[in-house]
C-alpha cells in the first residue's frame, strides 16, 4: 500500500493543486474582487465591436437610412436664432416643425424644470421682486404672455416626451405624490414574496418639467448608469419611487412612437430578466439594467441642425416615420458622456443607442443564470488543463495555455456574437494558473528527483557522473538489462589481519583503504555497489552509458594496485600489518536497477555475469596473480592493454569454457617492481584445472 501511494504520490498532488486552483477561482468569482471586475469591464469593451448594427437600422450617416436622427442645437443655430436658453416659444416652433415632418416621435433630452424666464409675465414677476418695478405690457396679446403655455400647446400636438431627473440621494420628502407615470407595467413570470418594483433601482425624489409643461406630454428620466470608471456601459429602463414605477426617456419615446401604453416584465429566479414593448424584447439585468450595444463613435447617427428645421430647408417627407432627439452639440452645453467606443460622447446619442438596439434586437443579454454558466466554464475549463497540462511535456506549456486561452476567448466572442455576454477572463485565469501550478510542481518534482539523484549516486560516482544523472530524463532507477563491466576486489588473508586489531583498528584499516579505492572508481566513472566486509563491488555503464567501460575497470583495477603499493608502508607503520588485494573483471549482460523491499532498496545488480565476475577475484591466489579478467573484458580492451593468458576453465553453470587471462600493469610501475613478499596470498596453486590453452 505505501509503494502504491508512493508510485502514484507525484499524480495525486497534481490532482490536489488542479482542484484547489478551481476552487480559487470560483472562489475569486463568487467575490468579484474590484481589479479583476475592472479587467471584466475591459473585455466587454473589447468585445463590442462585434455587436455591428444590422440592417435595415442604425449606423447609418444618411438620414433617409437611419431610423434615429438627432436634432443638433448646435453653434449655426445658437447664431441664427440666438443665445441659449432660447425663450421656450422658439422651442414651440421647433416641436411644430418636427411634427410637421411627420415624425414617429421626439425625446428631448432637455430638463425643463424652472418656468421660462423670458416670458413677459416671469420677467414682470422678477422685476416686481428684485426692483419692486411694476412693468406693463401694452399692445402684447395675452397667449405671449407666458411661453411655457405656448410650448405646452405645441407639446400637446406632437409626439413629444420631455426628460426628468431621478435622484438617489435627496432624502427630502416631497411636498406632493410622486406623479403618475401614465404607463401600466404587467408583472410576468415568477413570483414570490418579493415584488419586481422593489429589484428596480430606488429614487428619492425627481426632478420633473415644469407644472405647466407635466401635463402637456409624458415624461422619461434622462438618467444613464456610468460604471466605476465613468463609462456607460448600460442603462436603467426602468426605475421607482416606492410603488410607482417610471420608464427611461428612451423607452417612454419609443412607446410614444410604437403607441403602446403597457409594457411587460418579465422575472425570474434572481430578479428581472426582459422588459417587452409591444413585439420587442429587451433582456435586461436582475435589476432592470440594460446593456447598450453602441454601434460606433459619436455622430454614428444623422445630425440635423435644429436652424434647418426651423426654416424648411428639409424636403417635406425627409424624417417622415423617424424617431428624432434634441440635443445640443455646442460647446457651452454639451452633455459629454464616455462610452466604450468613444470617450467624448454627446449623451443624447445614448437614448438614440438603447432605442436602436431595441428595434433591431441587437441588445446584449446576462441572463440571471450567467453567474452559474460562468461557474461551469471555469471547472470545466479547470478539468481540461489539469488533464491537458498533465499530460503535456512543461515545454509546451505555454503553447497550450495559449491554445486553451485562445479557445476560450473566441467561444465568448460566439457567444457575444449571437448576444450574450460570458467573459472569458476566469476561465482563462484559470487555465493560466493551472498551467503555472503544474508547471512549478513539475519544476519542483524534477528538482527534488535530482536531488535524490545527487544524493544516492553522490557517494558512489564521480561529480561528472552525478551531474549526467541529473541532467538525464525518465526513471533511471527503474529496472533494465545493460551490458556492464563488474569489478570485485578483496583483501587477501584478512581473517588472519583482522585477529591482530581491535575492532575499532579494523574500522580505521578500511576506511584507510576504501576511501582511495572508491576514489579510483568514481573518477574512472564508475558505480561503487557496496562494501561486503573488506571486498569491494563495483560496476560501469550503470545507470548511465560509460565509452569504454571495459579499459576502465581494468584501467582501476590496476591503478588500485599501484595505489595500495604506495599506501601499503603507511599502513603497516600504522597498523602493523600488510595487505594485498586479488581483483576479478567480467564484461556481460545484467539486470540492474532498484531492488529490495517496498521499505529498503538497493541500486544494484543481479546475473550470472554477476556470479561470474566474483568468482574471478576469487581464483586470484590459486593463480598468483592480482588481477583476472575475462575473455569478453580483454576482447573489449582491445589493445590498449598487454594480457596474458592463464587458463580455460570450465565454470560451474555455464555450458562454454571461460578463458581467463590476467592484464599486465604498465611498465617501470612500483607494486611490478616490488611485490610484497609473503603477503599477498597469491601464490599459485599446482593443481589448478586447466581445461584448454591457445597457442
Amino acid at each position: 500500500m505505501n509503494r502504491l501511494f508512493s508510485r502514484n504520490a507525484p499524480r495525486l498532488l497534481a490532482l490536489l493543486i488542479s482542484l484547489g486552483v478551481i476552487v480559487g477561482m470560483l472562489s475569486l468569482y463568487i467575490a468579484q474582487p474590484a481589479l479583476i471586475s475592472r479587467l471584466d469591464l475591459k473585455i466587454y469593451d473589447a468585445l463590442l465591436p462585434l455587436r455591428a448594427a444590422p440592417a435595415p437600422f442604425g449606423g447609418a450617416q444618411d438620414p433617409a437610412q437611419s431610423l434615429m436622427v438627432i436634432i443638433d442645437i448646435d453653434e449655426a443655430s445658437l447664431a441664427a436664432q440666438g443665445q441659449w436658453p432660447w425663450p421656450r416659444y422658439r422651442l414651440a416652433d421647433l416641436i411644430d416643425a418636427l411634427n410637421r415632418y411627420r415624425v414617429a416621435a421626439i425625446g428631448v433630452d432637455i430638463l425643463f424644470s424652472e418656468a421660462d424666464r423670458a416670458s413677459p409675465a416671469e420677467m414682470r414677476a422678477a422685476l416686481q421682486r428684485d426692483r419692486g418695478l411694476d412693468l406693463g405690457f401694452s399692445g402684447l396679446p395675452p397667449q405671449l404672455h407666458d411661453y411655457d403655455r405656448i410650448f405646452a400647446e405645441s407639446l400637446r400636438r406632437a409626439p413629444v416626451v420631455l426628460g426628468m431627473y431621478g435622484r438617489f440621494d435627496d432624502p427630502r420628502e416631497a411636498k406632493e405624490a410622486p406623479p403618475d407615470s401614465g404607463i401600466r407595467v404587467i408583472a410576468r413570470g415568477h413570483s414570490d414574496d418579493l415584488p419586481f418594483e422593489a429589484r428596480l433601482p430606488s429614487l428619492t425624489s425627481i426632478r420633473q418639467p415644469h407644472e405647466t409643461l407635466r401635463d402637456a406630454a409624458p415624461s422619461g428620466f434622462i438618467n444613464v448608469a456610468p460604471d466605476w470608471d465613468g463609462i456607460v456601459r448600460q442603462a436603467p429602463l426602468l426605475m421607482r419611487i416606492g410603488e410607482n414605477v417610471y420608464p427611461s426617456l428612451a423607452l417612454r419615446v419609443l412607446m410614444r412612437a410604437l403607441e403602446i401604453e403597457n409594457i411587460i416584465v418579465e422575472s425570474g429566479v434572481d430578479g428581472l430578466a426582459a422588459v417587452r414593448v409591444g413585439d420587442y424584447r429587451v433582456p435586461v439585468s436582475a435589476s432592470g439594467m440594460m446593456h447598450i450595444p453602441f454601434i460606433g463613435p459619436r455622430k454614428t447617427y444623422p445630425y440635423i441642425s435644429a436652424r434647418d428645421i426651423l426654416t424648411g430647408a428639409l424636403p417635406p417627407d425627409a424624417l417622415e416615420g423617424r424617431v428624432v432627439f434634441i440635443g445640443t452639440s455646442a460647446p457651452a452645453l454639451l452633455d459629454i458622456r464616455a462610452t466604450p467606443l468613444d470617450p467624448i460622447y454627446p449623451g443624447v446619442e445614448i437614448h438614440a443607442a438603447v432605442i436602436d438596439a431595441i428595434l433591431t434586437q441587437n441588445a446584449i443579454s446576462v441572463p440571471f443564470w450567467t453567474p452559474f454558466l460562468q461557474c461551469l466554464a471555469i471547472l470545466c475549463a479547470g478539468l481540461i488543463a489539469a488533464v491537458a497540462f498533465g499530460v503535456a511535456r512543461p515545454r509546451v506549456y505555454l503553447p497550450l495555455a495559449l491554445l486553451l486561452v485562445a479557445a476560450a476567448i473566441l467561444g465568448a466572442r460566439f457567444l457575444f456574437a449571437e448576444g450574450l455576454f460570458v467573459s472569458p477572463l476566469y476561465v482563462a485565469l484559470t487555465i493560466v494558473a493551472l498551467g503555472a501550478s503544474l508547471l512549478f510542481l513539475r519544476f519542483w518534482q524534477e528538482e527534488r528527483q535530482k536531488l535524490v539523484l545527487r544524493n544516492a549516486f553522490s557517494h558512489y560516482v564521480s561529480p561528472e557522473i552525478v551531474k549526467r544523472i541529473t541532467k538525464a530524463r525518465g526513471d533511471l532507477l527503474a529496472g533494465e538489462e545493460r551490458e556492464v563491466s563488474i569489478l570485485f576486489t578483496d583483501i587477501r588473508g584478512f581473517t588472519s589481519i583482522s585477529e591482530q586489531l581491535t575492532p575499532q583498528q579494523i574500522v580505521a584499516l578500511l576506511n584507510r583503504y576504501f576511501t582511495p579505492m572508491t576514489a579510483l572508481v568514481r573518477e574512472s566513472s564508475g558505480t561503487v555497489d557496496k562494501f561486503i566486509g573488506d571486498a569491494l563491488m563495483t560496476f560501469w555503464n550503470a545507470p548511465l552509458d560509460v565509452p569504454n567501460h571495459a579499459i576502465r575497470a581494468v584501467s582501476a583495477a590496476l591503478a588500485m594496485q599501484e595505489t595500495l603499493a604506495r599506501l601499503r608502508p603507511e599502513l603497516h607503520a600504522e597498523f602493523g600489518v600488510t595487505i594485498a588485494i586479488g581483483a576479478g573483471i567480467h564484461t556481460g549482460p545484467v539486470y540492474v536497477g532498484n531492488m529490495g523491499t517496498a521499505d529498503t532498496v538497493n541500486y544494484t545488480l543481479i546475473g550470472d555475469n554477476v556470479n561470474l565476475a566474483s568468482r574471478l577475484e576469487s581464483l586470484c591466489p590459486q593463480y598468483g596473480v592480482p588481477v583476472i579478467v575475462s575473455e569478453a573484458t580483454m576482447t573489449q580492451c582491445g589493445e590498449r592493454f598487454s594480457f596474458q593468458f592463464l587458463d580455460t576453465l570450465q565454470v560451474k553453470g555455464k555450458q562454454r569454457p571461460v578463458s581467463i587471462y590476467q592484464p599486465m600493469p604498465p611498465q617501470g610501475s612500483d607494486w611490478q617492481a616490488s611485490p610484497p613478499s609473503g603477503a599477498d596470498g597469491c601464490e599459485k596453486k599446482k593443481d589448478a584445472p586447466r581445461v584448454h590453452a591457445p597457442s
